[in-house]
């Protein structure tokens, strides 16, 4: 596709584009004694849309999505939430906007010795208070709704079964479900596929795509694999020196680009 093409393609697109989810200005991040981890980092991404963001090891991903919900506190630079910026919030209201992302890690941190109910119904202590923290306590609604999202996600028949009896692919489905608790209008996955056998990762990679899609929930998700990126996404993102390098629809002809990004 020539530029011209492209950059008429990228015009249609903003004409049309969906309301912003997540709106990044400019962000800065430097731990102390190393080189600049995110150095002016910009985007916005569309509610509903899904996202991959690519880079090498190191490159600041993991930084960059917890920067977006402050879990990592930017050294400059603005992020905004549904229009919403995160920098004036007090804790309270935090905490407040943060229920409504989702977020699923590479270690799944489940609560081992918990039945994979009980931890699914952890999802819902921000809405629900602390006694979504056992089963027994949680309302009935609540015990209902982890069922029906543990159902979505292929494992009602394992609600009673100790967390820490279970395959990889089958922890992260139960991550999953407990991010659905939330009622989440965001997603965000660190690596959700990097520690799992590539079927179980493309098993998770599709139902994140579906289940996105299913509720309209604005999916960021990081990966190394070009084919997740390709396959799941609408939109790649690539992370190179502490900035947004690449940013280009997700079709088949990126491939050779990310070949040659990650090389």
């Amino acid at each position: 596709m020539t530029a011209a093409a492209l950059a008429a393609e990228r015009r249609a697109a903003a004409a049309s584009a969906p309301p912003i989810a997540v709106e990044v200005q400019e962000l800065r991040k430097r731990f102390p004694g190393g080189q600049p981890v995110l150095d002016g980092v910009s985007f916005a991404i569309g509610q509903g849309q899904s996202v991959a963001l690519i880079g090498a090891n190191g490159a600041g991903k993991s930084t960059l999505l917890r920067c977006l919900v402050r879990l990592v506190e930017p050294d400059d630079g603005a992020v905004l939430l549904f229009g919403r910026p995160l920098r004036p919030l007090g804790a309270r209201a935090l905490r407040r906007l943060r229920g409504t992302v989702g977020m699923v890690f590479q270690r799944h941190n489940l609560v081992p010795r918990l039945s994979v109910l009980t931890n699914v119904v952890h999802g819902a202590i921000g809405r629900s208070g602390p006694g979504a923290w056992a089963q027994a306590l949680a309302p009935r609604a609540v015990r209902a709704e982890a069922l029906a999202c543990l159902d979505r996600v292929g494992l009602a028949d394992l609600a009673d079964r100790r967390a820490d009896t279970l395959s990889g692919g089958q922890s992260q489905r139960v991550a999953i479900a407990r991010a659905l608790m939330q009622r989440p209008r965001l997603l965000l996955a660190d690596e959700p596929a990097a520690s799992l056998d590539p079927a179980a990762g493309s098993e998770v990679m599709t139902l994140f795509e579906r289940l996105a899609r299913e509720d309209g929930i604005t999916l960021l998700f990081t990966t190394h694999a070009m084919a997740h990126a390709l396959a799941h996404a609408k939109r790649v993102l690539g992370l190179r020196a502490g900035r947004i390098a690449l940013d280009e629809p997700a079709r088949p002809a990126l491939a050779a680009r990310l070949e040659r990004f990650f090389a």
